[in-house]
């Protein structure tokens, strides 16, 4: 089946939808991540330093 054809959109309803949606996942998720790994690095950075001059 063509594709292309304007009748064959109606065959394929979901074609399309996903365009994108693993980026966009992933940059949900780094947008959440990123922000607590460096809490936590930083946490552990400062506990860590705070240790050796303690």
């Amino acid at each position: 089946m063509n594709h292309e054809h304007e009748s064959s959109r109606y065959y394929y309803p979901v074609e399309g939808r996903t365009d994108g949606a693993i980026a966009g996942a992933v940059g949900f998720i780094a947008t959440i991540a990123v922000p607590a790994l460096a809490y936590a690095a930083w946490n552990a950075f400062a506990s860590w330093m705070s240790a050796l001059f303690s």
